[in-house]
């Protein structure tokens, strides 16, 4: 019996294509992160669909933010730090082949089980926000956006904002504290709410309970876009560092 799949239908066929094609860039570079598998792109997902795309990839048992509640309400031990690493696996990746992720959030990773052994491990998925670094984005999720980009949005210069990876560190943080602790800070918030409140926003850590972590979500939440850590730095910080292992080792992830 092979892997259980999934399909993914959208009616924004451009989303679609530009998602399978940030996949296809992704998996052909040399640092090939944590993503879901993939196995087909369907232009028209049939004929009965004519108005939809469909992509078939590997089904995972929730998303991560879905998950928390089944373990407790937050991730802690082995299973933090695997997320974490697969998030930071995912950006440099993506990076590497100069995409900014633009849409870093716990619902963008999904949890794989392995039958055999009942462990499991996390992997990427929707890209079809990803965008070439240094132009605009196509759209957004709020949670996941830092101050300077939602300044720009409501500012109506969203469409000539340019993507920085520090936009995607920015994310990374806001991730680690929202699996650490398991809410985000603007869980229950509506949209327009966390965009408003974005630019003025100073993230109160204190509820990480790893001093080591809490450094690393600090400095990735810097609000000084030219002082967040970049990658190499994330991957030398004693929270990674501390495994024993090169941090650049185990960056160049797994086959997709």
């Amino acid at each position: 019996m092979g892997e259980p799949l999934a399909i993914k239908f959208a009616p924004n066929k451009e989303a679609m294509k530009r998602e399978w094609a940030n996949y296809q860039k992704v998996s052909s570079g040399l640092k090939r992160g944590s993503f879901i598998k993939r196995t087909e792109f369907l232009p028209v997902a049939g004929n009965e669909m004519s108005d939809q795309s469909a992509l078939v990839m590997q089904r995972g048992v929730a998303d991560v933010k879905a998950f928390m509640p089944k373990v407790g309400g937050r991730l802690e031990g082995e299973l933090l730090f695997d997320c974490a690493l697969t998030a930071l696996r995912c950006v440099e990746a993506l990076h590497s082949v100069r995409l900014v992720w633009n849409d870093l959030k716990t619902e963008n990773f999904v949890v794989i089980e392995d039958v055999k052994t009942g462990g499991v491990s996390f992997r990427g998925i929707d890209l079809e926000s990803c965008m070439t670094v240094k132009t605009p984005p196509v759209d957004y999720t709020p949670e996941a956006c830092p101050p300077e980009f939602a300044q720009s949005f409501l500012d109506g210069e969203a469409e000539s904002f340019s993507l920085e990876y520090s936009y995607d560190v920015w994310s990374f943080g806001m991730f680690l504290y929202e699996i650490a602790t398991g809410r985000g800070f603007f869980d229950g918030y509506s949209a327009e709410k966390i965009t408003r409140s974005m630019p003025t926003f100073v993230p109160n850590i204190d509820k990480v309970e790893d001093p080591v972590l809490a450094d690393l979500i600090a400095q990735c939440l810097e609000r000084n876009s030219a002082d967040r850590l970049s990658v190499a730095r994330i991957a030398k910080h004693p929270f990674f560092a501390s495994t024993g292992k090169n941090p650049f080792d185990f960056l160049f992830g797994v086959s997709i």
